[in-house]
């Protein structure tokens, strides 16, 4: 059996082949508060054989932890991204700009490896992750990692570096993947609220702050909503409660109030709020049905909030994506929110700049972002202030999170915070495949390849990914930059920019970005 260590800012594939001259070492430097983290791929594993991996410290080593394990699970690639957005047409080639021409297979999904798991095929791949403590002493720790399969064995020498510089436990950088509830329950069998369901939201939870999200939104079908009489209703809270109380006990921070209306289809004007109550007609927000609905939905939700005390953790979502066509009635609808929940910052993913007093926190597309900066950072000066997102865009060799893009390009999400001062980041993707489609295996895709999540059912609950992990890689490499801006903010800039020229553009080659990575840790390790 053949071993070679990987970087865990590269993807690796069923049909890679351990190189002659590769590492055979793990080589790792982190900051404290943080995680070291490599892959390995295996070559000649025997069938159906379990997979056991121990590490045994040095002298010396007290700090160092056993690491956390993950068998990575390979996945299914239909179709490339395309060079703007979404897929490929058929018949097009994605040639120069992903990382291989679909269909493919790559390893991304994270399955802990315990107790009886088994290999898959001849070609195995680890995920190896060893947390650093806060208090840990900077210094070189060393060890060996076995791994034994069947009756094979590898011993690999470990070496980490651990540097003086401090992730902090509280992150500055706002995060949000929006998830769905009852995805939740269904990809385990699990009836709606049920305590199953329950026990699902909070592992999904426990996934995401491990990935250092901030916020989490509530959304509608969180709220009960009784019709009562004619344009009466009443809402019933105890869910959202439940959801709030849960999810600030993991150490979420802040809550996102879920959408109020949407659009039917995204190129409409008009806004719509879901009947959800009677499974009636969708009411138009701008009408005297709709303005009964909100001006008592509004003070029910503010009231609830503030009986809590969690009023000041709220941002507050009006309606998905504005677009130029669709300004007019957005203003409309921003205006009834402020009226019934004044003080209140307004978040959304915009497509358009022409919101000034409308949203108080405007998330762009990176791209889109770029293209209208000055309009942008013209309301910045105003007041406002600016995330950015991704979804189905962009395509082609700008930063996203997907599967065919060389997978430093989800850690550059982050750098892209720091290089243009954009204060949170937001994706819709979570947990989003499709009912009727296999999260592994999905087929006949119109979101780009990984899109709809980034997490995946288990067996016994939700799974991380690697690209989830170079997710969180990115934010703690924004909190280091951050830190190291206050004290020489030309070395932070130039180092970020000799990664990610812009989100249009970056070096994505793994050995280069682990070089300027440790002179970042350097540089806040050194006193002075």
């Amino acid at each position: 059996m053949n071993y070679q260590v990987f970087s865990m800012n590269e993807w690796i594939y069923p049909d890679s082949i351990v190189s002659e001259g590769g590492n055979t070492a793990i080589k790792l430097a982190t900051a404290r508060g943080s995680y070291a983290a490599c892959q390995i791929l295996l070559n000649g594993a025997a069938p159906n054989a379990e997979i056991h991996c121990e590490f045994v410290r040095s002298t010396g080593s007290v700090f160092l932890r056993q690491p956390e394990v993950y068998q990575l699970i390979d996945i299914f690639v239909e179709k490339n991204t395309g060079p703007i957005s979404h897929c490929v047409n058929e018949g097009e080639s994605a040639e120069g700009y992903t990382t291989r021409q679909a269909p493919f297979r790559v390893y991304e999904a994270m399955n802990p490896l315990t107790e009886g798991v088994v290999t898959r095929a001849a070609t195995e791949a680890l995920y190896l992750c060893w947390e650093i403590p806060v208090d840990a002493e900077a210094g070189n720790y060393s060890g060996e990692l076995s791994v034994t399969i069947g009756e094979e064995t590898c011993l690999i020498p470990v070496e980490i570096e651990v540097y003086q510089a401090v992730v902090p436990a509280e992150e500055t950088l706002a995060v949000t993947n929006w998830f769905s509830l009852p995805n939740m329950a269904k990809r385990y069998n699990a009836e709606l609220w049920s305590e199953r369901h329950w026990a699902m939201i909070e592992k999904y939870g426990r996934l995401m702050r491990r990935a250092r999200q901030t916020h989490f939104w509530v959304p509608m079908d969180a709220v009960q909503v009784n019709l009562v009489g004619e344009d009466r209703y009443q809402f019933n809270f105890d869910r959202a409660e439940r959801l709030i109380r849960l999810y600030f006990s993991l150490g979420f921070t802040h809550i996102e109030g879920g959408l109020v209306a949407g659009r039917k289809d995204f190129w409409g004007s008009e806004f719509f709020i879901w009947n959800t109550w009677n499974g009636g007609e969708a009411l138009k927000a701008v009408s005297t049905e709709g303005y009964a609905y909100l001006s008592q939905f509004l003070p029910a939700w503010r009231t609830f909030l503030e009986q809590n005390g969690w009023l000041s953790k709220l941002v507050q979502h009006v309606a998905d994506e504005p677009i130029g066509t669709s300004v007019e009635e957005y203003r409309i609808l921003s205006g009834i929110v402020r009226k019934f929940m004044p003080g209140i910052p307004l978040l959304e993913a915009v497509e358009t700049y022409d919101l000034a007093g409308s949203v108080d926190i405007l998330v762009p597309k990176n791209i889109y972002y770029l293209e209208h900066r000055e309009q942008f950072e013209k309301l910045r000066s105003l007041g406002d202030k600016l995330w950015f997102y991704t979804c189905c865009f962009p395509g082609g060799s700008s930063m996203n999170r997907l599967w065919d893009m060389p997978l430093l390009r989800t850690r550059y999400l982050h750098w892209g915070n720091y290089k243009y001062d954009l204060e949170g980041f937001l994706h819709w993707g979570l947990n989003h495949c499709d009912d009727d489609k296999d999260p592994y295996e999905q087929t006949d895709l119109c979101f780009p390849p990984g899109d709809t999540h980034i997490t995946f059912p288990g067996t016994n609950g939700p799974i991380g990914s690697v690209r989830l992990e170079a997710m969180r890689a990115g934010i703690e490499d924004y909190e280091l930059l951050k830190q190291l801006a206050k004290k020489d903010k030309a070395f932070a800039d130039g180092l970020t920019h000799s990664c990610l020229i812009s989100f249009n553009e970056a070096n994505e080659d793994p050995a280069h970005f682990e070089h300027v990575h440790r002179k970042l840790l350097q540089a806040l390790s050194e006193e002075g």
